[in-house]
C-alpha cells in the first residue's frame, strides 16, 4: 500500500493540482498589467476593499510571478508529500485534506493580520472621524512607518499642515491622506500553495515519522525532524516580523496546524468517527 521510495508515482489529484497551479501561473504572467487577476483572486486583508470570500480558496492556486522559485518549490513539495498521502487515502479524501489545509491557512493568516493591524486601523479611523492637525501629528508620532512613509511620499506635507492648522483645505487634505494610510495598512496580499503544502508536511510527518527524505538529494533526514525544523524556522521568522520579509510565515504555520489537527483527530486511538 505504501512504499518508502525516493521517487513516488505521480498520483491523479496531485497531477491535476500541479496542472491547475501551472495554468494559473501562466495566466498571471500573460495577463499581468492587463487584467486584475491578483486583485480578484489573491487573498487580501479582511478589511480591504478588494477582499472577497472566494479568495480564501483561490489564493492557494496563485504564486509570486517575480521568479519561478516559489511555484517550483511548492509543486515539488506537493509531489513529494502529496503523492504519498493520496496513495494512502485515495483521491477524494486527499483533495479534501489539501483544500481544508489551504483555506485554514488563509483564515489563520487573515485573522492574525487583522489582529496585528487593528490598532493602527482604529487610530486612522479616529483621525478620519476627528480630523485635525493635532490628531494627525499624534498618529505620526505613534507609528514610525507612517511618519517615514509620509516623509517619503509627501516631503513638505507635515510642515504645511502645521503652518496652517485652521485652514479648511488643510483639514480636507488630512482626511484624504488618512484614507491613503488606511489603504496602506490594509494593503498587500497572500498567494501560494505553501499553507496547504505545510499541511501535507504535517500530515505525512505524523503518519510516517521515520520515513527518510533526501535534503538537496544528498542528506537523509527523517520526516519528523524535517517537519520540526521547518516549523521551528517558521515560528522564529513569524516572531521576528521583519517588514522586509515578504513570506507569509503565519499562513505556513496555520496550514501545518490545521493539517496536524485533522490527522491527529482522525487517527487518535479509539476514535470511531474520522474527521475527514
Amino acid at each position: 500500500m505504501y512504499s518508502n521510495r525516493m521517487f513516488m508515482p505521480l498520483t491523479p489529484i496531485v497531477k491535476n493540482l500541479m496542472i491547475v497551479n501551472g495554468l494559473v501561473f501562466l495566466a498571471q504572467l500573460t495577463f499581468q498589467g492587463k487584467y486584475p487577476i491578483d486583485e480578484l483572486f489573491a487573498q487580501h486583508h479582511f478589511l480591504s476593499k478588494d477582499f472577497r470570500p472566494h479568495q480564501l480558496l483561490t489564493y492557494m492556486f496563485m504564486h509570486d510571478t517575480r521568479g519561478f522559485s516559489h511555484i517550483l518549490f511548492n509543486m515539488l513539495a506537493l509531489y513529494m508529500f502529496g503523492s504519498k498521502l493520496e496513495m494512502v487515502w485515495g483521491a477524494k479524501r486527499f483533495l479534501t485534506f489539501y483544500l481544508v489545509c489551504g483555506v485554514g491557512a488563509g483564515l489563520i493568516s487573515g485573522v492574525a493580520t487583522l489582529i496585528e493591524t487593528y490598532p493602527v486601523i482604529s487610530d486612522i479611523n479616529f483621525l478620519q472621524e476627528h480630523t485635525s492637525v493635532k490628531n494627525y501629528n499624534a498618529l505620526l508620532s505613534k507609528y514610525d512607518w507612517i511618519h517615514n512613509g509620509m516623509t517619503r511620499a509627501y516631503p513638505n506635507f507635515t510642515e504645511i499642515v502645521n503652518s496652517n492648522p485652521n485652514d479648511p483645505e488643510v483639514i480636507k487634505s488630512i482626511f484624504r491622506v488618512s484614507g491613503e494610510l488606511k489603504e496602506a495598512a490594509t494593503g498587500g496580499s497572500v498567494v501560494g500553495a505553501s499553507g496547504a503544502v505545510y499541511g501535507l508536511l504535517a500530515g505525512i510527518a505524523y503518519l510516517f515519522p521515520n520515513d527518510m527524505v533526501m535534503i538537496y538529494f544528498l542528506f537523509p533526514l527523517k520526516m519528523k525532524w524535517l517537519a520540526l525544523i521547518y516549523g521551528a524556522v517558521e515560528v522564529w521568522a513569524a516572531i521576528q516580523n521583519d517588514p522586509n520579509d515578504q513570506v507569509a510565515h503565519v499562513a505556513h504555520l496555520g496550514g501545518g496546524l490545521v493539517g496536524f489537527l485533522m490527522v491527529y483527530i482522525s487517527y487518535r486511538r479509539g476514535n470511531r468517527r474520522k474527521l475527514f
